[in-house]
């Protein structure tokens, strides 16, 4: 006999979510010629913020803009300086040509 407690659905995590409005944001985030690149330098492994602000040519305040929104719509993680793609962000990157 199962214990009631394993029996009981997991409710999603926030970034987890999978919904018609996701796939909005995902457009709307995809819309934003910056975010894309963004998203294309930071990659599959990963980057520092001054690896992508070189790569760019942005400065702080533009790249910080863009990570924050990125952040927000659990695309991306920001852990001090590096920067990378969670699981939501490596389906965007797909997506991009």
């Amino acid at each position: 006999m199962k214990d009631e407690i394993d029996s009981v659905q997991k409710e999603p995590e926030a970034c987890e979510a999978r919904t018609p409005h996701d796939h909005q944001l995902m457009f709307k985030t995809l819309e934003n010629p910056l975010r894309r690149k963004i998203i294309k330098s930071i990659g599959a492994f990963g980057k520092t913020k001054k690896e992508i602000m070189k790569e760019l040519a942005l400065s702080e305040q533009q790249l910080k803009f863009q990570l924050d929104y990125l952040v927000k719509m659990c695309y991306a993680e920001v852990d001090g300086e590096a920067c990378r793609l969670n699981e939501k962000g490596l389906e965007l990157l797909a997506n991009i040509k």
